[in-house]
């Protein structure tokens, strides 16, 4: 009677006091399998159902957070390849001994300081972020981002910027106002730089939050879609409880609700972007005038950004010829 007590219990239905030899075996598999029983499995799913809504509420604010630092990591590192920041000044300075104030050309190492540390700052938040992500390509580019950052560890250290054991960044002020400015400009300024390279892999990180995000969505069907499935991948387990295998059965469409997706004109789109940017580094190599190179560098700059907008999966798949 502990199973009748549980279902009467649940649906809010009175229950009497019934005699044993009265409840019989048919109307015992009669409620086990009949509408009671419907109910009650209707009933766990829906829980089931919150609990993965709720974890993916939950995915979804880590990845809001994830982008939010990788947008202002971004802007941290373009601040700093801006080559007004590195040109010299007319700085004022109060002379101690006469206490009149003097000027001199030098460079703003104030503006520097805070520049570096504004990026610093900002480089630590999207390690940590990303660290706790669940996201696939969020890790994979953060991971490319803190491995590059390892390979820039000596000359970093010699401006006063320390790498260390959990890839976070550390800022000697005293050290990066006696760097020498060649490196601090070889490091931040410039096409392929480090601030650049930074800068690219942090747009690509927030690219990747934001479709993870948008992705983590649960079907009218009570599926996991097919996008988080393939962005995710290991992560639907970890949410809904189910293996990608489970999951990729659940969603799979009958045969006449299967489409043609085509992506050839969006292929040949990236195929031609990639052309253009191998004959850019060409002309880069053998160029010797300055000013052409600083030309063509820029030109390779805005392709380089289109092609990380371009060649992905996301732009595929929205730009794909659908039948």
């Amino acid at each position: 009677m502990s199973g009748m007590n549980g279902l009467t219990g649940l649906f809010g239905i009175t229950s009497q006091t019934t005699n044993t030899s009265s409840f019989s075996l048919s109307e015992y598999a009669s409620i086990k399998n009949g509408s009671y029983g419907k109910l009650v499995k209707s009933y766990y799913r829906k829980e089931e159902n919150e609990k993965a809504a709720s974890v993916s509420t939950e995915t979804n604010a880590n990845l809001t957070s994830v982008r939010s630092g990788a947008d202002s990591l971004k802007k941290a590192a373009d601040a700093l390849n801006d080559p007004k920041l590195w040109e010299k000044k007319t700085i004022k300075t109060k002379n101690e001994e006469t206490g009149e104030e003097e000027e001199k050309e030098d460079y703003d190492w104030d503006a520097i300081t805070e520049a570096v540390n504004s990026f610093a700052d900002a480089y630590n938040s999207v390690v940590t972020s990303s660290g706790n992500s669940d996201s696939r390509d969020v890790l994979l580019n953060a991971g490319w981002m803190v491995g590059n950052t390892e390979k820039t560890a000596g000359l970093l250290s010699k401006v006063g910027i320390e790498v260390g054991s959990d890839n976070k960044l550390t800022v000697n002020e005293d050290k990066l106002k006696e760097a020498n400015i060649t490196s601090l400009k070889f490091l931040f300024t410039g096409h392929n730089s480090f601030a650049d390279k930074v800068s690219t892999k942090a747009s690509a990180i927030s690219r990747a939050a934001a479709k993870s995000a948008g992705a983590t969505t649960y079907t009218k069907n009570g599926t996991w879609s097919d996008t988080l499935n393939s962005i995710v991948g290991s992560a639907v387990s970890k949410a809904t409880g189910k293996s990608e295998k489970d999951s990729k059965s659940g969603s799979s469409k009958s045969s006449s609700d299967q489409t043609t997706t085509n992506t050839d004109k969006v292929d040949e789109e990236i195929k031609s972007l990639k052309n253009q940017k191998e004959k850019l580094e060409q002309q880069i190599k053998k160029e010797y005038s300055p000013e052409r190179r600083r030309e063509y560098e820029k030109q390779l700059k805005e392709i380089e950004k289109e092609l990380s907008v371009k060649d992905t999966d996301y732009y595929r798949k929205q730009n794909a010829l659908v039948s």
